[in-house]
């Protein structure tokens, strides 16, 4: 499953090493059960990020926060990138170098080479962030369908976010509850993103990435909307054109180094491959 958080100050005022002094080691901690496997910190004078790692691919090379490009960029990512191969391959046509055999390290390559472009060929579900030394830019992304969480929330001194909203109360005195959320929950009984009933908490729509500076605005973008249109075709030619989806995804799901299920109930709907790992 895996879980990050981090933080993305307004000033240069951290201290390279001392996670602690915005809490970002209890942050991290709060959010073991997602990944219990290995942890991992970075620091410099700008960002913080921290990260909870369950093992699925390149079980010795794929600990994070990983670093590309002479540490140029630093990367936090929860999920799997299914077409990583295919991408990787790709990748070293162009030149790229790969240190390990991780769908993490493909995923800064490509940021590397196509920057907020890298989303739309990901394959995947994911929520991640990269920051980029050299631009002093964070990136962050979700997936199409938001199967991944991406939670975020500003203040004064700086840009916080993490996959799970218990990491961003950790330290905090108070969370206003948010009317229109809390008007959204009582009459359709949830809350639609990018709402949650804390006010100052949002959630990163899916099929959309972020842009922060700091000291700056956050710029929020869509990378994809699902479309709809009539398809004309036999009943024949559409039976075999589900079949061969669910044979593919089915295939691209099965890629791990460690063994993988399928939780299957019932309904075409709800087929879902994961690890078979206690959490």
């Amino acid at each position: 499953m895996c879980g990050f958080c981090g933080f993305l100050t307004n000033d240069r005022t951290l201290k390279p090493g001392q996670h602690e002094q915005n809490m970002m080691v209890e942050r991290a901690n709060i959010i073991s059960h997602r990944g219990p496997d290995d942890s991992g910190y970075y620091t410099d004078d700008m960002v913080q990020l921290a990260f909870r790692r369950l093992s699925i691919i390149d079980l010795a090379g794929g600990h994070q926060p990983l670093p590309y490009e002479d540490e140029r960029y630093y990367i936090i990512f929860n999920g799997e990138i299914y077409n990583y191969i295919e991408l990787r391959d790709e990748l070293i046509d162009k030149g790229y170098t790969f240190q390990t055999t991780s769908d993490t390290e493909v995923i800064l390559a490509m940021y590397a080479d196509r920057k907020e472009e890298c989303v739309k060929y990901l394959r995947g579900m994911f929520g991640f962030a990269i920051w980029d030394r050299q631009e002093k830019t964070l990136f962050a992304a979700r997936d199409m369908f938001g199967i991944k969480p991406f939670y975020y929330m500003e203040k004064d001194d700086g840009f916080f976010f993490a996959s799970e909203k218990k990491s961003l109360l950790v330290g905090e005195d108070a969370h206003p509850v948010s009317k229109q959320a809390l008007q959204y929950y009582l009459t359709y009984q949830f809350v639609p993103e990018p709402f949650t009933l804390s006010d100052n908490i949002k959630r990163l729509e899916p099929g959309h990435y972020l842009l922060k500076k700091a000291g700056e605005p956050i710029q929020i973008k869509p990378y994809w909307q699902p479309t709809f249109a009539p398809v004309h075709q036999t009943l024949d030619t559409a039976k075999r054109k589900i079949q061969d989806v669910l044979t593919d995804s089915v295939k691209m799901h099965m890629r791990s180094d460690v063994p993988v299920g399928a939780f299957l109930s019932s309904g075409i709907d709800s087929v879902h491959c994961s690890a078979c790992q206690k959490v």
